[in-house]
């Protein structure tokens, strides 16, 4: 796995009941509004936490189907 155009984007202090408060510049950048879910993932070989929202979450689903359609189109013509 790749990771690119990491960015420092503030810090955060986990509080109490473990919630987080993503910087304001962070939430700007995203388009994030109060009220709107976030899919947290867990990066293990880097122990790492990050977000995206759920309309990231679904154009990346859908660009896994294209890559899964092209490439049964690939090993169909090969057959």
């Amino acid at each position: 796995m790749s990771i690119k155009n990491i960015q420092l984007a503030g810090t955060a202090t986990v509080g109490p009941k473990g919630q987080v408060v993503i910087p304001a510049e962070v939430r700007e950048k995203m388009a994030i509004k109060p009220g709107d879910k976030l899919i947290v993932l867990y990066i293990e070989e880097k122990k790492s936490v990050g977000f995206v929202t759920e309309e990231q979450a679904q154009a990346i689903v859908n660009k896994l189907g294209e890559n899964l359609a092209t490439l049964k189109d690939a090993v169909g013509r090969k057959a």
